[in-house]
């Protein structure tokens, strides 16, 4: 009975049972399908595969504000988790589950690329082991796990600076916009610079989302629908713009969060696709592990008659990302290898003040 438990839990695809906002949920879902798909298109593109045109078109379209999109709604939950955990807190679970598994997961992955060099796309020698600091745009996916430790650790540090006032935030945030192209060459200053403003939007307006007034009229149908045209011709703009000037295209990232995020209250208000929201409650887990797992199971798909069928082979690859990253996390969790994804600093601090918040209730 046990081990059936085990096995039913292990392969369901249930929303979790918690009390997390179901729209965040919804909308780390899509964003994180949007990030697998990129990322299998680029690998089959590198190994050599055909590829539509319309595959690569609609992949570059929606690459404006999937990630943006993360940067808000982490920029949503920041005075939040402050409130909750202290400022001790706030920044050792930072360190635990955005620093820790970054430096674990990029040298895991520089490693085994190394090793398995005759079947992995990337070409990696011990030196890249030096990007993980400098050059983590180098690192295929995981740069966006260091550039939100830093953004998030620089506005906490800034918030302290100005007294918790947010008009300067949004100064510096228009300021490392403007610089951010002087900055290119090191992708750890440019991630900062780039993705400040969405973390700040998203931590002004946080109180906006999380009043039941916005989230009422957030529900109606009418929202997304009428923004539907504008998010179109946007994302059609910046398919032929992508060179485009970084103040326009933040604007254009604005514009696709606001509408995922008004999909993804319709999708919650009617428990619409409830597996998208599982797959957003796992999304930290994909993102780490679905580049391995495609690599993996690309190497031998293209070796039968999928490689004949290309859009089959996206999509395929695309589920088994998403798919087996979660069933691999749960099994590690089942192991007691929670190590793998978050660090361990901090865990007696945090515990002492749970139990201390919780005796003076």
């Amino acid at each position: 009975m046990l081990k059936n438990t085990i096995i039913k839990d292990l392969f369901s695809f249930k929303p979790p049972g918690n009390d997390r906002l179901g729209w965040i949920d919804y909308a780390k879902g899509i964003a994180i399908i949007l990030v697998v798909y990129r990322h299998v298109e680029f690998g089959l593109k590198k190994s050599g595969v055909p590829l539509s045109q319309w595959i690569v078109d609609l992949n570059d379209m929606l690459y404006s504000f999937r990630m943006p999109l993360f940067f808000l709604l982490s920029g949503l939950f920041f005075e939040k988790g402050i409130a909750r955990k202290g400022s001790k807190g706030f920044l050792l679970s930072r360190v635990n589950t955005l620093l820790y598994p970054y430096v674990l997961w990029a040298l895991i992955q520089i490693t085994l690329q190394i090793y398995f060099s005759t079947v992995a796309n990337a070409r990696r020698s011990p030196s890249d082991y030096l990007n993980i600091l400098i050059q983590p745009r180098n690192l295929d996916q995981l740069w966006y796990l260091f550039a939100l430790f830093n953004v998030t650790l620089l506005y906490f540090l800034t918030t302290r600076l100005f007294g918790g006032r947010k008009m300067p935030q949004l100064v510096l945030a228009l300021i490392l916009l403007s610089v951010a192209p002087f900055v290119k060459p090191v992708s750890t200053f440019y991630d900062i610079a780039l993705h400040y403003i969405f973390f700040c939007i998203g931590n002004m307006t946080a109180n906006f989302f999380f009043s039941g007034k916005t989230q009422e009229m957030l529900s109606s149908p009418y929202g997304p629908v009428s923004l539907l045209p504008l998010f179109v011709v946007c994302q059609v703009y910046f398919l032929h713009h992508q060179q485009m000037n970084l103040f326009l295209y933040a604007a254009v990232a604005l514009t696709g969060s606001l509408f995922v995020i008004m999909l993804s209250f319709q999708l919650a208000k009617y428990n619409a696709l409830p597996v998208l929201r599982t797959f957003g409650h796992y999304s930290l887990y994909i993102y780490l592990l679905h580049v391995p797992i495609v690599s993996l199971i690309r190497y031998f798909l293209l070796g039968t008659v999928m490689a004949e069928y290309v859009t089959v082979l996206l999509v395929l690859l695309i589920f088994i990302a998403i798919f087996f990253s979660v069933i691999v996390y749960r099994c590690c969790m089942l192991m007691r290898l929670g190590g793998l994804f978050k660090g361990p600093f901090g865990e007696s601090v945090q515990k002492r003040r749970i139990v201390t918040h919780k005796t003076t209730i």
